[in-house]
C-alpha cells in the first residue's frame, strides 16, 4: 500500500506546486510535501497497525470465549457422568432392624420386606382332680411375611405350625394413601372388642379373659378404617363371612361389624388425660344353621358347649381405658344375643342365647417403663447377665377380675368368674416369660374342672419369642 500511495502523493504534489517558482523553491516545496506525507503515511500505517492488533485481540477473545464454552460443556458432562456412578455405586436396597423387627427395603422407600414370626411355649397344670391334665405344648408357632408395595400397598400372610398343621391365619391386602381412610381386604381379625384386636405378642396374660369367648375373630371381608382429627377418633366397619377363620361362608347373608373409638381428651390441656380412651363396637350377622358360642376357661375347660342356632346374631360391646406411665387399667363388657328359630318341637321358635361377658384388668411395671396397653413393652436395661450393660429386664404385676355368663329361659346356663394374677419378665422388646394363676368359681358345679367342686385353680406360664 504504501508503495502504492507515494507515487500518487508526488504526482499531486508536482501538480499543485506553480511551476513558475524557481527551481530551488520548487524543491523545498517538495521536500516538505514530502516530509508531510511521510508522518500521514505513517500515522496511517499506526491505525492500519492498530487496527490489525485490535482484530487479533477480539480473535483471540473468541477463541477463549469458545474454549470456556467448550471446557463448559465438558464439565456438565463430566458431572452427569459423576451422578451416574454415584447412582450406580449406591445400592439399591438396604436391610436392618426397626422397631425390633428385621427388614430389607429400597433406598427410596417404596418397597419393604419384613419376615415376621413368633414361637410360644406353654406349661399349664391343674389342681388334683381336675379333668385337664398337666401338660407343655407350643401354643403358637408362627412364620409370615410382611411387605410395603409402591410405598401405599401393604401385604400380610402368616401361618401357624403350632398344632401339628399348617393353618393360615392372616392373609390380606391394605391400600393405605389416607390414614383417615384405608381399605383392607383378606382374612384378617373383625374390628370388635379392644383385648382381641391386642396382638398375642403383646397380651398381659397368657391367654385372654373369659369375656373373649363373646368375641368374633378373623374372618374373610373387606374393612374400611382409618384415624381422624390427629388420632381423636378411629374408626373401622367391614363386611364378612360370618363363619370364621378359613371357613368358606354358607349363606348369602354377610355379617357387618364396626367400631369406634374416642380420646375425647387427647387434644386439651388435661394432660393426665390425654391417654384416656372410651370404645363401642357392634356386629351382627345372619346363621341358617349355626353352633352358638361357648364357654371356656384360660385353661381352656369349657364350661358351656355349643347348642345349635338359627337365625340373627348380635353382638355388642363398650370399653374403657387409661394408662399413665408404668400404670394401665382397662376393661370392657360385652353381650351376644343369638336366635333360635325352628329348632324347638314341630318347628317352633326356642328363646334366644345370652351371652354377657365382662373384665377389668390392670397392670403396673416394677421397673419403671411406660405402658401401653396392647403394645410392646421396651425394657430401660435388657437382660443381660454379663458386661457394662448388665440388667434384669423389665417386671410387671397384673391382675384381672372376669365374668361370662350362658343362659336362655328354656336351659340352664353357666356362669364363671376368674381371678387371675400375673406376673411378667420383659427380657427384652422380642422375649417375655408370663406367669398366671387363675382361680375359677362357676356356679354350675357339674360342670366344673372338678365335678361337684365349684372352685378350682389353675396355673399357666409361657415362653415367647416374636420378631
Amino acid at each position: 500500500m504504501r508503495n502504492a500511495v507515494l507515487p500518487l502523493s508526488l504526482a499531486i504534489l508536482l501538480i499543485g506546486i506553480p511551476s513558475k517558482l524557481p527551481a530551488a523553491d520548487r524543491l523545498d516545496d517538495l521536500q516538505r510535501a514530502l516530509e508531510a506525507q511521510k508522518k500521514t503515511i505513517e500515522l496511517l500505517q499506526q491505525e492500519i497497525n492498530a487496527l490489525k492488533q485490535e482484530r487479533t485481540r477480539q480473535q483471540a477473545l473468541e477463541q477463549e470465549v469458545e474454549g470456556l464454552k467448550r471446557a463448559q460443556r465438558e464439565s456438565q458432562q463430566l458431572s452427569r457422568e459423576v451422578e451416574q456412578l454415584k447412582a450406580t455405586a449406591k445400592p439399591k436396597f438396604e436391610a436392618g432392624f426397626e422397631k425390633w423387627q428385621p427388614y430389607i427395603r429400597s433406598t427410596d422407600g417404596n418397597f419393604k420386606l419384613s419376615p415376621v414370626g413368633r414361637v410360644q411355649v406353654d406349661f399349664r397344670a391343674y389342681e388334683e382332680g381336675s379333668s385337664l391334665k398337666d401338660n407343655f405344648l407350643v401354643r403358637r408357632g408362627r412364620i409370615g411375611l410382611s411387605g410395603t408395595f409402591y410405598k401405599y400397598f401393604d401385604l400380610f400372610v402368616e401361618a401357624d405350625f403350632g398344632q401339628g398343621a399348617a393353618v393360615l391365619t392372616d392373609g390380606y391386602l391394605e391400600f393405605r394413601y389416607w390414614p383417615e381412610l384405608r381399605v383392607r381386604a383378606g382374612q384378617f381379625k373383625v374390628p370388635f372388642s379392644f383385648e382381641e384386636l391386642f396382638s398375642d405378642n403383646n397380651l398381659d396374660f397368657v391367654e385372654r379373659s373369659v369375656a373373649d369367648n363373646l368375641v368374633p375373630s378373623r374372618d374373610l371381608g373387606a374393612m374400611l378404617h382409618g384415624s381422624l382429627f390427629g388420632g381423636v377418633v378411629s374408626y373401622a366397619g367391614g363386611i364378612f363371612n360370618g363363619t370364621g377363620q378359613n371357613t368358606a361362608d354358607t349363606n348369602n347373608s354377610k355379617d357387618l361389624a364396626g367400631r369406634l373409638v374416642v380420646y375425647p381428651f387427647k387434644q386439651t390441656e388435661l394432660v393426665f388425660l390425654r391417654n384416656l380412651h372410651v370404645g363401642a363396637d357392634v356386629a351382627w350377622g345372619e346363621q341358617d344353621s349355626g353352633q352358638s358360642l361357648r364357654g371356656r376357661t384360660d385353661g381352656t375347660f369349657v364350661f358351656f358347649n355349643r347348642i345349635n342356632t338359627r337365625g340373627d346374631r348380635l353382638r355388642y360391646s363398650g370399653e374403657v381405658a387409661y394408662y399413665t406411665g408404668p400404670f394401665t387399667i382397662y376393661g370392657e363388657y360385652i353381650q351376644s344375643e343369638e336366635e333360635r328359630k325352628g329348632l324347638g318341637a314341630g318347628g317352633r321358635d326356642l328363646p334366644d342365647l345370652f351371652g354377657r361377658g365382662w373384665y377389668v384388668t390392670t397392670t403396673y411395671m416394677l421397673t419403671g417403663e411406660t405402658k401401653v396397653p396392647g403394645q410392646t413393652v421396651v425394657p430401660n436395661r435388657w437382660a443381660t447377665p454379663v458386661g457394662p450393660e448388665r440388667g434384669w429386664g423389665a417386671w410387671e404385676l397384673a391382675a384381672r377380675f372376669a365374668q361370662l355368663d350362658f343362659r336362655a329361659r328354656d336351659i340352664t346356663g353357666n356362669r364363671v368368674n376368674a381371678l387371675t394374677l400375673g406376673v411378667n419378665w420383659y427380657l427384652t422388646p422380642n422375649v417375655k416369660w408370663l406367669t398366671n394363676f387363675v382361680q375359677n368359681w362357676v356356679s354350675d358345679e357339674k360342670r366344673s374342672p372338678i365335678s361337684g367342686q365349684d372352685a378350682s385353680w389353675e396355673l399357666l406360664t409361657r415362653l415367647q419369642l416374636w420378631f
